[in-house]
């Protein structure tokens, strides 16, 4: 946001006249507000908790983040939270309730008035990143045998609550989900119409175990704003918005790239965050990185008798390993971000795509072979090393191979992994290219042993 914004927002907070700054604060959008409230000391949010009641103040809050939200909570009384709380769509309500602590949670559940506390615990049953998770069951709900005009009439009783009136869901009388009804074909509609003769039967709906990520595809596929949750007898139970999906994404993003470097979780509050919480976010993979090292040394050991016959050829361990490293890493991401778009469907696009980098990485071994070949045999030249052109050999087959099957295994090992329905994303660039460096070694000391001192 306009910094601007900001401090025109913390000009007005500082005006005497409580009524008066109100007014004021209500001309700027509420997440204008919420950035503004943020650059506030604890001290001088206290006032304005004095000064906005919790309902007053709920609709700014909504638009920070859900760690930025609970820093802010541990400032307020557990009343004042519960009048924010419940004023909340009920999904951004169940989302903030699943991030605080158990004790907490149940707590505030106890304050709440029994409407809110019944939506929420409905909803907290539901397993976290799936459907049933975050949809909102404040929605426009009319019957199939509704006329138009009684049906209007219920979308103006619901409008006021409901997250969304831009689609409205048609039922049953056993609640079964039957259709769908856009507000333009409502308004549209002749009067006296039966809404089952005009309403739309072809439905995209998803049941709440469904994860939601797969939900963010079906919106990404659909260009939906809105989808219908049911459950398994097809009962309507609730909706999920854009707003929320947009959300996920993002939230997915974040995970997949922290997965991707190996991190364990790569948000970071910089008012909260110790250097113990960022050493331990990185160390789960380090740790299991450092145990594969030890192959790596392991493979060394064994080819201890070729490195002390030719020590040369450990100028270009460095340079093999990098180059194995890359490609396979580069590998990882184009087929990552494929299984993510939904690329790979079927066998045949599978295979399609694993010729196709295997081939990119056997064109670029033979290319960077070549060149290789020139440049370290006249590097060799100029050291005056009597093995220069079995060295050189060795370096441009062993780049050959190993950009040759890194690539491979960059594009291959997400897809195994995907196939047992694990995140792909899981498969992180250093743990590939720890996998590439143990296959490169592997190839570099071979090539070295039988074209070297096999020879000799």
């Amino acid at each position: 946001m306009d910094n601007l914004y900001i401090k025109e927002i913390l000009n007005i907070f500082e005006i005497a006249d409580k009524k008066a700054m109100k007014a004021q604060i209500f001309d700027y959008h509420p997440y204008e507000v919420s950035e503004a409230i943020l650059e506030l000391t604890p001290e001088q949010r206290k006032r304005i908790y004095k000064i906005f009641s919790g309902i007053e103040i709920s609709n700014i809050i909504s638009f920070l983040a859900e760690e930025d939200t609970l820093r802010l909570f541990a400032e307020m009384t557990p009343k004042y939270i519960i009048n924010i709380i419940q004023e909340f769509e009920i999904d951004d309500a169940v989302e903030i309730m699943q991030a605080l602590p158990d004790l907490e949670r149940a707590g505030y559940l106890k304050l709440m008035d029994k409407e809110h506390q019944n939506n929420i615990r409905e909803l907290l049953k539901y397993k976290d990143d799936t459907a049933g998770s975050i949809m909102n069951t404040e929605f426009v709900e009319i019957n199939e045998d509704d006329t138009v005009e009684i049906a209007m009439k219920k979308l103006i009783n619901q409008a006021v609550d409901a997250e969304t009136i831009n689609t409205l869901y048609v039922v049953d009388n056993n609640n079964l989900l039957q259709g769908t009804l856009s507000l333009r074909e409502m308004i549209l509609a002749r009067k006296g119409q039966i809404i089952k003769n005009i309403m739309n039967t072809r439905i995209v709906s998803v049941k709440t175990s469904m994860d939601q990520e797969d939900v963010a595809d079906i919106f990404k596929d659909y260009d939906f704003t809105s989808i219908p949750v049911v459950d398994t007898l097809n009962r309507m139970l609730g909706i999920i918005t854009i707003d929320d999906i947009v959300d996920i994404i993002e939230e997915e993003a974040v995970e997949d790239f922290s997965r991707f470097a190996g991190i364990s979780n790569a948000e970071i509050d910089a008012n909260t965050e110790t250097v113990w919480m960022s050493a331990k976010k990185r160390l789960p993979w380090l740790l299991i990185l450092s145990i594969l090292g030890f192959l790596t040394s392991t493979i060394i050991a064994q080819f201890e008798a070729t490195l002390a016959a030719v020590p040369t050829i450990a100028l270009f361990m460095p340079m093999i390993l990098g180059m194995a490293g890359n490609t396979g890493t580069q590998s990882l991401a184009v087929t990552v971000r494929g299984l993510n778009n939904g690329e790979f469907d079927d066998k045949q696009t599978i295979r399609k795509h694993l010729l196709r980098e295997l081939g990119t990485g056997l064109l670029n071994g033979v290319l960077i072979g070549l060149i290789l070949f020139v440049v370290t045999y006249v590097f060799l030249l100029l050291m005056n090393n009597p093995d220069a052109l079995q060295i050189t050999e060795v370096v441009s087959l062993s780049i050959l191979a190993s950009l040759t099957f890194s690539t491979l295994l960059g594009a291959l090992m997400p897809i195994i992994i995907n196939s047992f329905n694990i995140d792909p994303a899981i498969a992180s660039g250093p743990f590939v290219t720890m996998i590439n460096d143990i296959l490169a070694l592997s190839v570099y000391f071979t090539l070295a042993t039988v074209l070297i001192i096999n020879t000799l």
